[in-house]
């Protein structure tokens, strides 16, 4: 497979296979690419690839594995690398019938866990612990302190156990109250447990757990899984709990099983890592070999030596030495300021100067701090030397302004007797003046007064007296509340979801507005949107949705919760993030900020809740908790030391604002002793002058938001002369910040712009715009028809990923898919299969809450249960051999990853393969059009890679009581390859970011049509015109 050169202690990690083995793998030490060629050994060595898994932790480093293994042994090889809790995900629902859980289950989000435990905060029955006005902060400690448990595959019913046995032995009164507080924490857990279980949701601990108990109570499930693969390898191990250990412990027979870790990157015990972990591994394996990676090929010598001067005081490290492959470098600055502002300032300066001077990117330059709130003051300060920046703050989405505008649609919507502040803001959004508006609130507050008006009077008096106030832009009031009496009558009759996605793309321009900017922060409103949209399908799901005025108070707590970004996506810009977030990416300069006491380390504080010693499993250190805190911000003082590969600056202050007196250098400095340490530069800066300042914020700044919003809305709706009123209000303001006054604005002169100088400053503004299309966009076959059908649709669907209306059709294919392929698995498992099997497994998934009417729901079960009698028709004719079911796939096609599950894989008693597609659909496609299908042809050459030849057979199984039908064409090579030639093109037309309408569209039911560019310009003429 081609030599790739390796350094002797990766040679040697590679080729042992003699055991259980652990590599410890340094900062920058060739990590990935030791797994990678250990994968690729294994393969030369005999081991078939689908018979070797790999977990990991994210979802990118996943990605990025998958491909280098890929690369290197060949496209769709079938190794299975997955994270922790898909690889968990997937599993359970496998084997869901012995997991006990419904093929509907869903993940909660941290956001609807907390909203769940703040509305039901006086159901728990707590005796022992105080209930604040605004419990946030005491349901986030709770949901924290069940995590632990689950960390430790500790349940409720076990807590409580523990707790009532103790107290009958403890006299101490400070030992009882946490006793009792635990034995609130138990009901807590408890009642948490069974609302995810009455509602059909699991959240990230559920999955190990479930998983755990799953293989370890059910012999046959877990030899199943232990007889699927040969070999296991386990990435990034110091970053396990105790839970995910017994996991791996029960997949792996513990002789063919690697793991690779950095003690000294374990920075997650917050999450439940645990580093114990690696001497409970060497328990479990007595064998157990360790291979050090001693070369780091990030970092200069400098670097790597400093970094491993301050980890080396921490104590029972695993021994290793790391030696820099670059070369001595240059050294690493401390710099010491006055006070935090101008330690900003000079940060920003030094920013500055390393892209003005050295010609460093923005994008090769990090800012580091503990906290997040630490990271704002670098971030305005950049901005404020018009450097670009990106700050992955924490922010509470309610103070993005586009929720607050959508939340104060929605508060009318919901009440519009008691919304004027939310009709004062939409008013204001939608070019009402501010006059108009206090003329209203006038007459309203003076009928109030007068008469027995319903709530603030503001709604009574624009529905019954509108015409009697001496309003202006009385059209405009008009046209805004006929759209929201709309609004109105919608959510009478659908669901909240659907009514949040009509007001967001019908009947206001917020989708509309932000589709025509096109700018970075309007792609991130997009998201919102999006988001906003999710979270109100979640609580569907609960309560069934039937009051829109229940979605609205519970975004409104949701939107108080804070929401942190743990990506960041802008390209060329300066990173501004918190240590945990800069974890497994490096750049050529880093600076790490904020060193100094109770910053970097964070002061200690003890958890409200923690497991019990008696209850925590695996091999623990006596150790006080805040010795192991303190030895865990040594850690992340190291890993931000190790993301630099060339300039390192370590900066801290004498002062913080607000504080009278100063603060003490970070002990991780002092530990250091910058002043006479060889490796390091020593650097005291000058104090901020008081006429300096490193914000950006001005009542300027405002004013040229609030036109640039007004000019993007009112170019959205087509009112043409208002956008340009409001674009030379813009340049009037861009005028008076140039020059400070408009003595030489002329007007007319502006106006006579030429579309070449339009066409110069739109190329200007779009320059610095990252790509619309995420390189590494995962295609399959719905996504290629639906930009086949319309490229606008897809843009919005896949790239812009604007939600629409649920369709229940599509609720009933995936139940029935579902019971197919558990019928199948139990059949492969050699188990008899029946009808009344099928019955027990529809129950477990079917969700009658979808449906508008029982009666509707009772139709639906009819057709679902005569697609059965005909599947089981089917079955009992086929003399195939079922091999694969939900058989998922990946393959490339020029550097393209393509994905899909093939719903059934047969094989003829000759040895052949025949791929099924099923459909529930009353539309079938005909025989002669499925040699063009785009699924069907991608299906076979995931056959073919994965099974090494074409099927002889591939086809669509119409189960549908008005078709039953099985349709199989011949496969043809040539026609196979001749429509993946046009499905190459459509990858080239996407990644090109061409969405441009070639044909016209079938608009009619597209949902997509209130916020479409090219129907509401072209389209809804030519439609209105047919």
């Amino acid at each position: 497979m081609g030599d790739i050169k390796l350094n002797p202690s990766q040679s040697q990690a590679v080729d042992y296979t003699d055991g259980p083995l652990l590599i410890l793998a340094g900062p920058g030490s060739g990590k990935t690419l030791t797994i990678t060629e250990k994968v690729v050994n294994l393969v030369d060595e005999g081991f078939s690839p689908d018979r070797i898994l790999a977990l990991t932790f994210s979802e990118k480093a996943a990605g990025e594995m998958e491909e280098r293994i890929e690369n290197r042994i060949g496209e769709s090889s079938g190794i299975t690398v997955s994270t922790f809790h898909s690889y968990c995900n997937d599993l359970l629902r496998e084997f869901s019938l012995y997991a006990g859980i419904n093929q509907g289950t869903r993940l909660i989000s941290q956001e609807h866990s907390h909203v769940w435990g703040i509305n039901n905060i006086d159901s728990f029955g707590f005796e022992n612990i105080a209930i604040p006005n605004r419990p946030y902060d005491l349901i986030t400690s709770l949901l924290e302190g069940v995590s632990q448990l689950h960390d430790h595959l500790v349940g409720p019913q076990e807590l409580l156990d523990f707790v009532t046995r103790k107290l009958d032995e403890i006299v101490d009164e400070e030992e009882r109250d946490e006793l009792l507080k635990l034995a609130d924490l138990a009901r807590f857990y408890s009642h948490y447990q069974q609302y995810k279980r009455d509602h059909n949701f699991m959240d990230y601990d559920d999955m190990i757990t479930m998983t755990c108990r799953l293989l370890e109570n059910n012999d046959v499930v877990r030899n199943q899984i232990r007889n699927r693969y040969d070999y296991v390898l386990v990435d990034e191990f110091q970053d396990t709990n105790y839970a995910q250990l017994f996991l791996i412990n029960l997949i792996a027979d513990g002789t063919n099983l690697t793991c690779v870790a950095d003690d000294d990157q374990c920075i997650y015990r917050f999450r439940g890592a645990y580093l114990s972990n690696i001497k409970q591994l060497q328990d479990y394996y007595a064998s157990l070999e360790k291979i050090p990676l001693d070369r780091n090929y990030r970092s200069s010598s400098q670097i790597v030596q400093l970094s491993q001067q301050l980890i080396a005081t921490n104590p029972e490290r695993e021994a290793k030495t790391l030696h820099s492959h670059n070369g001595d470098g240059e050294k690493i600055k401390v710099v010491k300021s006055p006070d935090d502002s101008s330690e900003a300032r000079w940060v920003a300066d030094e920013i500055q100067r390393l892209i003005e001077e050295e010609d460093i990117a923005p994008e090769e330059i990090f800012v580091l701090t503990r906290k997040r709130a630490d990271g704002k003051k670098y971030s305005d300060a950049l901005k404020g030397k018009m450097i670009p920046v990106e700050y992955v703050g924490n922010l509470q989405l309610k103070n993005y302004p586009i929720v607050q505008e959508a939340l104060a649609y929605m508060h009318i919507v919901a009440d519009p007797f008691n919304s004027g502040i939310a009709f004062a803001r939409v008013f204001a959004r939608e070019g009402v003046s501010e006059h108009d508006l206090q003329k209203i609130n006038t007459v309203a507050k003076k009928l109030s007064r007068e008469t027995e008006l319903e709530g603030d009077g503001i709604y009574s008096v624009l529905q019954h007296h509108l015409d009697d106030v001496p309003v202006i832009q009385k059209a405009l009031v008009k046209s805004i509340l006929t759209r929201l009496n709309e609004l109105i009558d919608y959510r009478k009759n659908h669901l909240p979801s659907d009514t949040v996605k009509y007001l967001l793309s019908e009947k206001t321009d917020l989708y509309r507005a932000q589709l025509l900017a096109d700018t970075v922060a309007s792609r991130r409103n997009i998201h919102i949107l999006n988001s906003l949209t999710s979270m109100v399908e979640d609580l569907e799901l609960v309560d069934g949705g039937s009051e829109f005025a229940r979605a609205v108070e519970y975004l409104e707590l949701v939107f108080n919760l804070d929401i942190g970004d743990e990506e960041t996506s802008e390209e060329n810009t300066v990173k501004v993030m918190t240590i945990h977030q800069s974890k497994g990416k490096e750049a050529k300069v880093v600076f790490v900020c904020d060193m100094a006491d109770r910053h970097l380390p964070l002061r200690f504080t003890k958890k409200q809740f923690r497991v019990p010693g008696e209850l925590e499993k695996g091999v623990q250190r006596d150790v006080e908790d805040k010795v192991l805190h303190l030895e865990e911000e040594r850690r992340l003082a190291y890993v931000a030391m190790t993301r630099s590969r060339e300039k390192l600056y370590l900066t801290f202050p004498e002062k913080y604002a607000g504080n009278k007196r100063g603060v003490k250098p970070s002990e991780f400095v002092t530990q250091l002793d910058c002043e006479s340490n060889p490796l390091i530069e020593y650097i005291e800066t000058d104090k901020l002058q008081d006429t300096e300042t490193v914000t950006t914020e001005s009542p300027l700044k405002g004013k040229q938001d609030e036109y640039l919003r007004l000019l993007n809305m009112y170019a959205g709706q087509g009112q043409m002369k208002q956008a340009l009123e409001s674009l030379v209000v813009l340049t009037q303001l861009k005028e008076i910040e140039d020059k400070g006054n408009l003595a030489v604005f002329d007007i007319e002169d502006f106006l006579k712009i030429t579309p070449k100088e339009m066409g110069e400053l739109e190329a200007l503004v779009n320059e610095d715009l990252p790509p619309l299309v995420d390189s590494d966009m995962r295609f399959s076959a719905s996504k290629i028809r639906q930009y086949m059908e319309c490229p606008l649709k897809f843009k919005y669907s896949n790239v812009l990923n604007i939600p629409i209306p649920q369709k229940t059709f599509f609720q009933t294919g995936t139940d029935v898919h579902s019971v197919f392929e558990q019928l199948c698995r139990h059949k492969m498992q050699g188990e008899s299969i029946d009808m009344e099997l099928a019955t027990r497994i529809l129950d477990k998934t079917w969700d009658g809450s979808v449906f508008d009417s029982e009666t509707h729901e009772q139709q639906e079960l009819e057709r679902v249960r005569q697609m059965l009698e005909y599947w089981f028709e089917f079955e009992e004719s086929n003399v195939n051999e079922t091999i694969a079911v939900e058989d998922k796939f990946n393959l490339k096609l020029d550097g393209a990853q393509f994905g899909g599950v093939i719903d059934r894989i047969d094989q003829t008693p000759a040895g052949e393969y025949i791929v099924i597609d099923y459909k529930t659909s009353k539309s079938p496609l005909s025989k002669n059009k499925m040699p063009e299908d785009v699924q069907l042809a991608l299906y076979c050459q995931a056959v073919r890679e994965r099974y090494g030849k074409y099927p002889i057979k591939a086809g669509l199984m119409y189960v549908n009581p008005k078709i039953r039908d099985l349709r199989l064409m011949d496969v043809d090579e040539a026609q196979i390859n001749s429509v993946l030639d046009g499905v190459r093109e459509i990858v080239a037309d996407i990644k090109a970011e061409d969405f441009e309408i070639k044909e016209e569209p079938n608009c009619y039911f597209c949902e997509y049509k209130g916020i479409c560019e090219w129907y509401n310009h072209q389209g809804r003429k030519i439609h209105m015109h047919k």
